[in-house]
């Protein structure tokens, strides 16, 4: 087997300096990777979210800010106002996009809140500025007294206020 490699070297054009700078502009600025990682968002000097996992990678460019979070597990923990964990997810892999304030969740994705309501799937985005979660994969969501399985999931937080875009399941109704 033979290998051969050509290089050859020019002068760039203006036209080129700018592209190849416009390139650079959108190139990594920094990458950061942590074992047995521990995230936490403050709001307003109190944690709101805790998130852990075995590894994770950051990322910053100039149209980029995000931490994959690999497990498994994954594990994020929601807090109230007073201190209390109000929601907590599990998971596969998880991504944290910064600048959206958004959470991607992946395989055996697990939510389960307060109110003893639990949400199985195995993908879901959740956007942390509006408490909602929204996937277009399948999901179950039990509660003390239902079983309801579906398709197209989007509600808030604590899993009271949802649609499903394909209902399957048993259910009782008072």
């Amino acid at each position: 087997m033979i290998l051969i490699i050509g290089v050859s070297c020019s002068e760039l054009s203006d036209a080129d300096m700018r592209s190849t700078a416009n390139t650079m502009a959108d190139t990594l600025l920094g990458m950061s990777e942590s074992r047995d990682a521990v995230i936490e968002i403050m709001v307003d000097g109190k944690i709101k979210i805790r998130a852990t996992a075995p590894r994770s990678v950051t990322r910053e460019s100039q149209g980029l800010n995000q931490t994959d979070l690999f497990g498994p597990p994954v594990h994020i923990a929601v807090f109230d106002t007073a201190g209390a964990i109000e929601t907590r997810i599990s998971c596969n892999q998880a991504t944290y996009k910064t600048r959206q304030h958004q959470f991607e969740f992946f395989g055996d994705v697990v939510v389960e809140t307060g109110s003893d309501r639990v949400l199985r799937t195995e993908h879901l985005l959740w956007d942390e500025i509006g408490s909602r979660f929204n996937t277009s994969r399948f999901v179950t969501i039990t509660t003390p007294q239902d079983s309801i399985t579906g398709y197209g999931f989007s509600g808030d937080q604590d899993l009271i206020r949802y649609n499903l875009s394909t209902v399957t399941g048993q259910f009782s109704i008072d």
